[in-house]
C-alpha cells in the first residue's frame, strides 16, 4: 500500500476548505523570535499554514508541494489576504531551491519518503541555509501509529537521529511530543521536532 494515497488526499483537498486548518505548527510561531526577516522555504507547504503566517511576519516565502491542488489553494489564500508568496508543484525528492534561505521548514512531511530520500532531503536543506539560517524540522517517530503500517518509509528512532544530522550546528531544540489529532478517526502522533542554526 502506498502511504501517500495522492487521490485521495487530493479529494480531501477539493471537498474541504482548508482539510488541516490555518493555524500555523507551534514551533513555526517561534521563528520570528530566532530569525527576525528573510527569504523562506516551506517543504511540503501544502494549504500553506505555516508559509501564510510566516509571510503576514514579513518573510519572502516560498512554498512546494507536490499537489497542485494543495499549492493552488495556498497561492489563494495568500491572494485573498494580501500576501505576496511564491509557490511551486514539485517533489522534493527533485526540487533544487536557487540559492539560499535564512530559514527552510519542513513539518509533518518527511515521512511521506524512504529513509535515505528523507536524508538526502535533510542534507539539500542544510546545504541551502545561510550561515546563522534556521532549519525547523518536525517529523514522526517510530513510536508513532503509521510506523507499523508503513515499515518503509521514514520515522525518526529517537531524538539523538536528527541531533546527529545536525552535529555541526547550534541545536536551538530537539525534543518529543504527542498531538492528538482528529482527521479520519481521532488518534495520537508521536512527533520529533528539531530547531538547529548553521
Amino acid at each position: 500500500m502506498q502511504f501517500f494515497d495522492q487521490k485521495k488526499i487530493r479529494e480531501e483537498y477539493e471537498h474541504r476548505r482548508c482539510l488541516w486548518g490555518l493555524e500555523p505548527n507551534r514551533y513555526v510561531k517561534q521563528i520570528p523570535d530566532f530569525v527576525k526577516k528573510g527569504r523562506v522555504l516551506d517543504i511540503g507547504v501544502g494549504e500553506g499554514r505555516n508559509a501564510l503566517y510566516l509571510a503576514e511576519r514579513g518573510f519572502a516565502v516560498t512554498g512546494i508541494d507536490i499537489l497542485d491542488v494543495a499549492v493552488e489553494k495556498y497561492l489563494k489564500i495568500a491572494q485573498e489576504k494580501g500576501l505576496d508568496v511564491k509557490g511551486e508543484v514539485i517533489d522534493a525528492r527533485e526540487y533544487e531551491p536557487e540559492g539560499e534561505f535564512d530559514v527552510i521548514i519542513c513539518t509533518a512531511t518527511m515521512h511521506y519518503f524512504k529513509e535515505k530520500e528523507a536524508q538526502e532531503i535533510i542534507e539539500k536543506m542544510k546545504r541551502h541555509t545561510k550561515k546563522g539560517g534556521i532549519n525547523l524540522i518536525t517529523t514522526f517517530t517510530k513510536e508513532d501509529i503509521g510506523f507499523k503500517e508503513y515499515p518503509d518509509f521514514y520515522f525518526v528512532g529517537c531524538e539523538d537521529e536528527l541531533k546527529e544530522m545536525y552535529k555541526h550546528w547550534d541545536i536551538i531544540k530537539c525534543e518529543n511530543y504527542i498531538k492528538h489529532d482528529t482527521h479520519d478517526k481521532p488518534h495520537d502522533h508521536h512527533i520529533a521536532v528539531l530547531i538547529a542554526r548553521k
